[in-house]
């Protein structure tokens, strides 16, 4: 059974944008084109790949097959062309990396930058998402590497320690909690609180922690990202939680107080996910190895 290698590159966008008119295009192509090589596909594979619901496309069994397989056939054949048209650079090649924004905003920019000095030829797609979306993402093979937090990871992932952080509160200049020495949970629920991204490592953590006290969250609002948090909270929209490498920037730049959050779950411990480490190309198993020690 013969592929159309540019058919298979766009069933994975069709999949990725779930809109054939979407994917046409990012892809650059006309849709009705686009649709005659995803039907085209379907009767060489005698199988329905998609279904059509109000919400757009939802791919079938058959589909979720043949996207995993596709995405690895996608990886070699631009891990191919990349080793060999940059081979006299040294180490070459791509690698995806999902991670949470902790990671991305404390840690990443150094490691990586330590990595890609060394290897000039190397190429890193880096994608922010949830945990739970990172975990699935290595699993389907639309990452390399995932570095996560909490959620139980799936079967068949190999899991490593990567590195830690420690949470603490972010409150307004003249807070009644912004003069203290350090503080509890409970403490932090008695005011309005700026929400960490809905479905997050942080998230999971302050749910936990509410359901521990049997004290509701009084969540005004939910935003995405840490600048967010410092922005809402320098308003007086309430108190945030926060990294403490981040919070030392906001308090010196924005009417802001960094107080150490009192909690043993403050400390909060990063993991990489990565598939069979074994099997994967050079540039990952050598990336991996420099995150993990």
């Amino acid at each position: 059974m013969r592929f159309d290698l540019l058919s298979l590159r766009l069933f994975v966008a069709v999949c990725e944008q779930q809109s054939i008119a979407r994917a046409a295009e990012s892809e650059h192509i006309a849709a009705s084109a686009l649709s005659k090589r995803i039907s085209d596909l379907e009767d060489h594979l005698k199988a329905t790949l998609f279904l059509r619901t109000p919400k757009g496309l939802e791919l079938t069994p058959p589909g979720y097959s043949l996207l995993h397989h596709a995405r690895v056939v996608m990886r070699d054949l631009t891990q191919m062309e990349s080793e060999l048209s940059n081979h006299a650079l040294g180490l070459c090649g791509q690698v995806r990396i999902y991670a949470n924004a902790s990671a991305i905003v404390q840690h990443l920019p150094r490691d990586l930058g330590e990595f890609m000095s060394q290897h000039k030829a190397v190429r890193v797609e880096l994608e922010q998402a949830t945990s739970q979306e990172i975990v699935r993402a290595v699993a389907e093979n639309a990452a390399d590497i995932g570095i996560f937090g909490g959620v139980r990871p799936m079967a068949g992932l190999r899991i490593l320690p990567y590195r830690s952080d420690k949470l603490v509160v972010l409150t307004p200049v003249g807070h009644p909690l912004s003069d203290r020495a350090s503080v509890k949970f409970g403490e932090v629920v008695e005011f309005d609180l700026v929400g960490p991204q809905k479905g997050s490592f942080l998230d999971s953590l302050v749910q936990r922690a509410a359901a521990d006290i049997e004290h509701a969250l009084n969540l005004r609002l939910r935003v995405n990202g840490f600048e967010s948090v410092c922005s809402m909270v320098a308003a007086n929209l309430g108190v945030g939680l926060v990294p403490e490498e981040c919070a030392k920037q906001y308090v010196a730049t924005r009417p802001v107080v960094s107080v150490p959050l009192d909690e043993p779950w403050a400390t909060r411990a990063w993991k990489i996910c990565v598939r069979d480490s074994t099997s994967s190309p050079q540039v990952v198993q050598l990336l991996l190895e420099h995150l993990s020690t």
